[in-house]
């Protein structure tokens, strides 16, 4: 690889990002699109003024029929770069490509399981249902065998916790014989195994890899975040320019809508602990997590600060801990004794995810996961991880008042989608 996306170190913003965007012509000229456009977001980040990464911003954009996007990005291009001759003859041709035909039936976007954490796969289907927009397709979830929390028999895991994000129906679709993307999925059943995720033809394919297909069916089965996916928005959409986590809020309410029953376990532990008294939401994570940050012991250290100065002189309020090690649990039910509320739930107790435990209900762990998220969002305040997908939908359920909602560490929907960078597959991976 030419350079990394977190750009040289010790050179300056404007020399980094040149870096970037040369590297993310590298990338397109070998045909690698998902990898230059990531190079290219890192230059354009790195330093807007970067007219190079705009210039090949547009030309995928051109290459994907998305003449408005490539439009708007040449403009930027030619206003930084006045005297080049490619960029304004390319913007020539953005502004005078059509806009592609209208499909004339329906089309389908169908989202398989991500197979990672609850809410890790729940980014993922969110993801999706925004590139359906984007496409006009119909989405559908379908989480099948290989999703981390599929009971088994159960057929549309994605069920057993919200309702469907359209009235689609897979085996109508499949009863059409319609065309299907990507070729791996042809003459196969779409409830099928997942194959070639990581490797292989088919594998890896992020949203910009759907924007184009004309195939009635497209099948999803790999991560792509909103971030990678809002600047392919028309001007005309709601979302357009909206910030991320607004972004967020608005598509979690329309299409996460959970199961009526995981409401109401949530209502009664809520009434029976939480009652009129202030509670601060406190998410921990440990287990797996503690492979990725380093010891357990600076990543609790990081909270007490912030918890002292929210608990200081507010004796009725009590904490609402999320956790899955139950480590962590035993340290703050020293620390803090009676003034501790928490779930009775699977947690681990070494360094493994509770996802990858064997448990022999494996839909009950997705539910103890969205019950305590659920929680989290009727807390008085909050203070999570911004690294994890269950701190972060925590605060995308809720329009906190602010200052009242805090993340630790970087926020990890705010990055570009590094995963079609890795070389080999997660341990675990399909």
């Amino acid at each position: 690889m030419a350079s990394d996306p977190s750009g040289a170190k010790g050179s300056s913003p404007t020399q980094e990002a040149a870096e970037l965007a040369q590297t993310a012509a590298q990338y397109l000229a070998s045909g690698r699109r998902a990898v230059a456009e990531l190079y290219a977001w890192s230059a354009v980040e790195t330093d807007p003024r970067t007219g190079a990464a705009w210039k090949l911003l547009a030309q995928l954009a051109l290459e994907l029929k998305r003449p408005e996007r490539a439009a708007a990005w040449r403009r930027r291009a030619v206003a930084l770069q006045p005297g080049d001759a490619q960029a304004a003859a390319l913007l020539r041709a953005a502004e005078t490509q059509a806009p592609a035909p209208a499909p004339a039936g329906a089309r389908y976007l169908l989202v398989r399981e991500w197979s990672a954490g609850f809410w890790s796969d729940v980014d993922h289907a969110l993801g999706m249902c925004l590139l359906a927009e984007i496409t006009g397709r119909i989405p559908l979830v379908w989480w099948g065998a290989q999703s981390r929390f599929a009971p088994a028999g159960a057929g549309n895991a994605w069920e057993q916790f919200f309702a469907p994000v359209s009235d689609a129906v897979l085996r109508d679709l499949e009863a059409l014989r319609l065309r299907v993307y990507p070729r791996k999925w042809q003459g196969r059943p779409l409830t099928a195994a997942i194959r070639q995720r990581w490797t292989g033809e088919g594998s890896r394919l992020v949203g910009l890899e759907l924007l184009d297909r004309d195939e009635e069916i497209v099948v999803s089965d790999f991560h792509t975040g909103l971030k990678a996916l809002l600047p392919w928005l028309p001007a005309s959409h709601p979302l357009a320019g909206a910030a991320l986590p607004d972004a967020y809020r608005s598509l979690a309410r329309k299409y996460l809508r959970p199961r009526p029953d995981i409401v109401a376990e949530a209502d009664r532990f809520a009434a029976a602990h939480f009652g009129n008294r202030p509670v601060l939401g406190v998410h921990v994570r440990g287990s797996d997590k503690v492979e990725e940050v380093g010891a357990l012991e600076g990543v609790l250290a990081a909270y007490f600060k912030l918890l002292e100065e929210r608990l200081a002189g507010r004796h009725e309020m009590r904490i609402f801990l999320l956790t899955d090690d139950t480590r962590v649990r035993a340290f703050y039910e020293q620390r803090y004794g009676a003034r501790l509320i928490v779930t009775t739930c699977t947690r681990s107790s070494s360094n493994v995810g509770v996802h990858y435990l064997k448990h022999p209900d494996r839909a009950r762990i997705g539910v103890e996961v969205m019950v305590d998220t659920l929680l989290a969002a009727r807390c008085t305040e909050f203070i999570g991880l911004g690294y994890s997908n269950v701190s972060l939908y925590a605060s995308y359920l809720k329009a906190w008042p602010p200052g009242s909602c805090v993340l630790l560490e970087a926020n990890a929907h705010d990055v570009w989608n590094a995963f079609v960078l890795l070389m080999d597959a997660p341990p675990g991976a399909e």
